[in-house]
């Protein structure tokens, strides 16, 4: 399983997001189709759900600014829970990228979850990183996919965001709406004369697993 995992990389490319109040994601719409974006694919529900260990490493490393950190996440699309994946999401400042093998081994995660202590999930997780992780967080939301062919600039806009506890199953709504796009290296100074010059938006540092984490406290969380 780690050979595959180590296989399976996207290549590195810059990802830079923009926050916009709730219902505004119409302004992220209108600024790509002026921009010759289009829609890539069929809008989806996204579920990811985050990992940790019990110093919260992951989060300290995103809040203290160390410019290498990775996130652990399983990632299912719309309520098709049989296909589970895990990603290991990798920063290096306004760079990433992620390793991603599909789980074959996990036959019902909600049952892994509320047994997870000696669960096969727990095995292979710890097998893969040498070090005892836990499921921390759940994310959902809705995602829109757009690209400019013409530049190999790909754009998502993250709507309906909610934030859930494994633990307690509390579950809160989050009042802004994301714009990320993600291009290879070598289209960056393309990026900054040609897409995102002269408009109102700035780059933003965003995590979804630091932003659950604070809105939901993390004496709700283990």
């Amino acid at each position: 399983m780690e050979s595959k995992l180590k296989d399976n990389i996207i290549q590195k490319r810059f990802e830079r997001k923009f926050a916009e109040r709730l219902n505004n994601s119409y302004l992220f719409k209108k600024f790509l189709i002026l921009r010759n974006f289009s829609k890539k694919y069929n809008q989806r529900v996204i579920n990811s759900l985050y990992f940790d260990d019990l110093n919260f490493t992951s989060f300290k490393d995103n809040i203290d600014g160390n410019p290498r950190r990775f996130k652990i996440r399983i990632r299912w699309y719309d309520e098709n829970i049989e296909n589970l994946y895990l990603e290991i999401k990798n920063k290096y400042g306004f760079l990433g990228w992620k390793n991603t093998i599909k789980l074959s081994n996990i036959n019902y995660l909600k049952k892994d979850l509320k047994n997870y202590s000696n669960s096969q999930l727990e095995k292979t997780l710890n097998k893969i990183f040498k070090k005892n992780v836990f499921p921390i967080l759940k994310t959902k939301y809705l995602r829109e996919y757009y690209e400019n062919p013409y530049n190999n600039i790909r754009a998502t806009i993250d709507t309906k965001l909610e934030f859930s506890s494994v633990r307690t199953y509390f579950n809160i709504k989050y009042d802004k709406e994301i714009l990320e796009f993600k291009y290879p290296i070598s289209k960056d100074k393309l990026f900054r004369e040609c897409i995102i010059s002269k408009n109102n938006f700035r780059f933003q540092k965003f995590s979804k697993y630091v932003v659950g984490i604070n809105l939901l406290n993390r004496n709700l969380l283990i």
